[in-house]
């Protein structure tokens, strides 16, 4: 079972969307010594100013501006006495188009030379030479045989699908092509497994085989006794192509999509089963501290920010684990604090968490408490007087509850959160809603706070114990929801 990858060219797209966090430039009156310098010397280039930006995770930062010298127009110069990160950087023209990649990995001084441009597309890539840079030789001899492969596939599979379409279509031709596309695709896997080999500290052929898909075996290993042991192996072995002691992998585009896909199509998207994995990848890293950072970074602003129900568990027991431990350096004090504060407030209320105990007035004063009812469940229901969603949402909440409270076992609690008194008892006097109605933002405790109440509607479901085993859903949901957590299909 292998899924064989080709990664051909960093960047797919020509109009790169660079930050606008530009590293400060190195002007030409230091005097320190130089750190770096790159030369490109490009005839007839129409550009006045060229941009230099690097892959950073999923994003390109702009790293420097270039103006050519007074004396060559066509000679642009990228230097400083700063630290340059290894890893993939971009050239591109002032109206940000790519003209090409390079790479700075063992050579921080070199030369970029295209000898002849091909107005308007100013083609630089297919016709570079480099100076004093072994890694882009490699780089550029690796991606010019590979185009090689890519265009004979495509004109084979274009022939494949012409003779397809044919009324009466040659077999034997059609089986030819086939054959020919399979040599040229085992022509682009060998050599490019070829030069991972021969060239092991190489960054470009380090990026290649992180692009490499695991290879599962075909018989069970004896340490797997799941019956679902392939998943297993995938899972446990999906970084095995890492070179996690090298920082410069966050510096090329290749880490991040990686990453993105092992939380997307590889970790099952139980809270148990994430927090597992990403434990032991954040362990694998920890000797790299551009890699840590960046995936911890990842994670935790992935799962704050998650649509699936309980992943904000994830985010909390990042910052108990590696924020609040101190173990986040880079994070600005007042970030951590509010940070941790987020957690404070989400912790109490995660899936599995006893309800914290409310207790407001209805209409006439008299207190309740979101404990007193002895159904199965009970449906806390945040809303507004003026909100255009609750006015939508309400009604059905009551069709809901007018037919299925009793075979459900349901009943709710409603917290208006209007500070106009008077609009709230209008609108149950007008609605007639039948249920428990509590308000007047009279409260034991500060119960936005504490249920995280920042918009409106809310729901939150809890258990006969009071336990919440639901929470920010449509009322859509609802009802499907009750029906399967009273046959035992779901469970928390």
């Amino acid at each position: 079972m292998k899924r064989f990858v080709i990664l051909i060219n960093f960047l797919i797209i020509c109009n790169l969307p660079f930050s606008t966090f530009a590293q400060k430039k190195t002007t030409s009156k230091s005097k320190k010594a130089l750190n770096y310098q790159i030369t490109f010397q490009l005839p007839g280039i129409p550009d006045s100013i060229l941009y230099v930006a690097n892959y950073y995770g999923n994003h390109t930062y702009l790293r420097d501006s270039l103006r050519p010298l007074k004396k060559n127009p066509y000679k642009f110069v990228f230097q400083g006495s700063d630290t340059l990160k290894r890893g993939v950087y971009i050239l591109a023209s002032q109206a940000n188009a790519k003209y090409m990649e390079f790479i700075v990995d063992s050579s921080f001084f070199f030369t970029v030379q295209s000898e002849h441009l091909e107005p308007p597309v100013h083609n630089i890539a297919n016709n570079v030479k480099f100076i004093n840079s072994p890694e882009n030789d490699l780089f550029y001899q690796f991606t010019g045989k590979m185009v090689g492969w890519q265009i004979e596939g495509r004109n084979l599979s274009k022939k494949f699908k012409e003779e397809q379409a044919k009324s009466s279509p040659n077999q034997e031709y059609i089986d030819e092509l086939k054959k020919q596309m399979r040599i040229t695709h085992d022509s682009m896997q060998q050599y490019t497994l070829r030069f991972i080999e021969e060239n092991p500290n190489n960054l470009f052929a380090k990026a290649q085989k992180l692009t490499q898909e695991v290879e599962v075996p075909d018989e069970k290993p004896q340490q797997y006794q799941d019956s679902n042991w392939q998943y297993q192996y995938y899972a446990e072995h999906y970084w095995d192509n890492c070179d996690f002691n090298d920082n410069a992998m966050i510096y090329t585009p290749v880490f991040a999509p990686r990453l993105a896909q092992y939380y997307e199509n590889v970790i099952h998207p139980s809270v148990d089963s994430i927090i597992k994995y990403t434990d032991i990848l954040i362990e694998k890293s920890k000797n790299s501290y551009d890699i840590y950072k960046y995936i911890i970074w990842y994670t935790s602003n992935r799962f704050e920010q998650s649509k699936y129900l309980g992943h904000d568990a994830i985010f909390v027991h990042l910052i108990r684990t590696y924020y609040e431990k101190g173990l986040c350096p880079w994070v600005d004090e007042t970030v951590l604090e509010r940070m941790i504060d987020r957690a404070n407030t989400l912790e109490p209320i995660l899936l599995g968490k006893t309800a914290p105990w409310l207790i407001m007035p209805d209409v006439d004063g008299k207190f309740h408490t979101n404990y007193d009812f002895t159904t199965d469940y009970t449906i806390m229901y945040f809303w507004d007087t003026d909100c255009g969603h609750c006015k939508v949402t309400t009604p059905k909440l009551l069709e809901l509850y007018n037919r299925a409270k009793d075979s459900l076992s349901f009943d709710v609690y409603s917290i208006c959160l209007t500070s106009d008194s008077v609009k709230w008892k209008n609108y149950l006097m007008d609605k007639n809603l039948p249920w428990i109605n509590v308000g007047n933002n009279k409260a034991n405790i500060d119960f936005r706070d504490a249920y995280d109440i920042n918009s409106s509607p809310k729901i939150f479901i809890l258990d006969r114990n009071k336990k919440i085993i639901l929470k920010n859903i449509g009322i859509e949901e609802v009802e499907d929801f009750l029906i399967k957590h009273r046959q035992g299909l779901i469970k928390f």
